[in-house]
């Protein structure tokens, strides 16, 4: 099972194509006019949307498991 992931989104790069939330198999991220969003509870932490950003606006961050 891959490690559990929080996406996160570096605003000063991302000029919201949409390309993330285009390649996303879950729709996990929903791009807007006014803004970027991440719904942690669809992500599957496959990474696919950080490889498509073209700008490189996507990092990612182990997600903390409660036990």
């Amino acid at each position: 099972m891959p490690e559990k992931i929080k996406v996160i989104v570096n605003e000063d790069r991302c000029y919201l194509c949409g390309g993330c939330a285009g390649v996303c198999p879950t729709l996990a991220i929903e791009v807007h006019s006014s803004g970027w969003e991440f719904l942690q509870d669809k992500c599957i932490s496959c990474r696919i949307c950080i490889s498509a950003c073209p700008v490189g606006a996507l990092s990612a961050e182990p997600l903390e498991v409660s036990e």
